[in-house]
Formats: structure tokens, sequence, C-alpha cells
């Protein structure tokens, strides 16, 4: 999935680039996008905001949800 790429709204009125920020961070770094890694748990800290990770390892895939910096798993059958 791609990312919406940068523009420069620099001459723009304050409100429309904090609109611009929010609506690319909604799509960039939503629920739209998943990482997938080869660790369990994934290999960095927990970010502060909710992040979705789908990690395999052999043949178990868990799926980790980071909230408040923590990860949180289920894993997928």
């Amino acid at each position: 999935m791609g990312k919406i790429s940068e523009h420069d709204t620099s001459k723009e009125s304050t409100q429309v680039q904090e609109f611009v920020d929010e609506v690319a961070g909604i799509m960039n770094n939503g629920n739209y996008e998943i990482l997938v890694v080869a660790t369990d748990p994934p290999g960095f800290d927990a970010p502060q905001v909710p992040q979705l990770v789908l990690s395999k390892v052999g043949a178990v895939v868990k799926l980790f949800c980071s909230y408040l910096g923590t990860w949180y798993s289920v894993t997928l059958s």
C-alpha cells in the first residue's frame, strides 16, 4: 500500500495545514497499514500510538497491537 505524498502547504492557512497533516496521519499511520516482521515480539519498542504488526515465525502467525507503549498479541490460525 502506498503512502500519501508530501506536499508543501506552507503558504496555506494553518487550518488547511492541520487538516492535511491529520488526513496524512490517518492514511499513513492508521489502521490501513500493517507492518510484517519475522520476530516474536516485534524487534522494536511498542510506540505510544496504536500500530498493527503481523509476525510470522515458522508456522506461528501472531497479530500484535501496540497500546501506550506495550505490545498485545493474538495467535492466528
